[in-house]
């Protein structure tokens, strides 16, 4: 909700001033919030593009009060920013579920200072709870990446869900017993760096993705799709583009052009059928076709082949899945 000229942040009046008043009367941040201050805290103060409420959460946690299992040193979770502004980063519905109470609700307010407003979006992307698990784009919208590199909000989530592909070297990890050895590959903080440090190609790609028909352009986004066009786009730039160029038009490739073939298998192959792995090999067969000059009749993606891929320092090296 947009500040009245006479209400500013941290002023008498605002949602500021009463939160913080709050508090400092409550040792413990434990206060008594009432029904209507729950209403302005969510009007005023909630996270810029907050996630859409989820009824059935707001009637579990408005049923906890009623029933006495709410439990009050939950901490609802705010930032201060360094201008006097103050979001709610964390618990939105259970303020909802107190707006529809009659009375005060005991709760506990955990106020974090920040640096500024990119520090405070990653500390709202960090929720990812159980219950509250943020989705990527998200994740992507929260930290506001998409504007911050210039790529559509599809594209930056694409990348970061590519990311633990990029980082192991277009090799995909799965299985839990092996992302457990590698969580590097999968916190958010260093698949976000991906997103930055990849904002260069995937803007090239994104703009030859936009070229496609709707059911290729689909399958372009996928993240085996991505993690290879971004390689390629990074090491062979001029070469990356005709080929993706191609397959994003499809437009009088010849017979047997590798960029044809990986057409027809990408609208013939479901996206619910085959490995991750084998969705990284489809693109680099025939990637490593095109470049060499071969005629690619099927495009066979064969597991125990090492992904490689043509004039990159992936070309003809023998790595063993993790």
């Amino acid at each position: 909700m947009e500040k009245t000229a006479n209400v500013q942040y941290g002023q008498p009046g605002s949602m500021e001033y009463i939160l913080r008043s709050q508090i400092a009367r409550s040792p413990g941040g434990l206060v008594k919030m009432a029904p209507g201050t729950a209403k302005r805290i969510l009007e005023e103060l909630n996270f810029p593009g907050q996630r859409i409420i989820d009824t059935s959460r707001v009637y579990s946690h408005a049923r906890n009060i009623v029933k006495g299992d709410w439990i009050e040193s939950f901490a609802i979770d705010f930032v201060a920013l360094p201008d006097g502004r103050i979001w709610l980063v964390d618990g939105q519905h259970r303020l909802t579920g107190i707006t529809q109470q009659e009375g005060p609700t005991p709760i506990t307010i955990r106020l974090i200072e920040v640096d500024s407003e990119k520090d405070a979006r990653r500390v709202y992307a960090g929720y990812d709870q159980k219950r509250s698990v943020r989705t990527n784009t998200q994740i992507i919208d929260a930290l506001d990446i998409a504007a911050e590199t210039g790529l559509s909000r599809n594209m930056a989530t694409s990348v970061f869900e590519s990311a633990s592909i990029i980082m192991n070297n277009l090799e995909p990890i799965t299985g839990s017993a092996n992302t457990r050895k590698n969580p590097e590959f999968f916190l958010q903080n260093n698949r976000i760096e991906i997103v930055r440090e990849w904002a260069k190609e995937a803007k090239i790609y994104e703009d030859i993705v936009k070229k496609a028909k709707n059911a290729i352009r689909v399958k372009m986004r996928t993240t085996g799709m991505v993690a290879v066009a971004l390689y390629t786009l990074r090491h062979q730039p001029a070469k990356a583009v005709e080929f993706w160029t191609g397959v994003a038009e499809n437009d009088g490739l010849r017979k047997n052009d590798p960029r044809a073939t990986l057409v027809y298998d990408l609208l013939a192959r479901s996206l619910v059928t085959g490995s991750i792995r084998q969705k990284v090999q489809q693109p680099a067969v025939a990637w490593n076709a095109w470049c060499e000059g071969r005629n690619l009749i099927n495009l066979k993606c064969v597991d125990a082949n090492a992904i490689t891929l043509w004039g990159t320092p992936l070309a003809a090296v023998k790595r063993t899945s993790k």
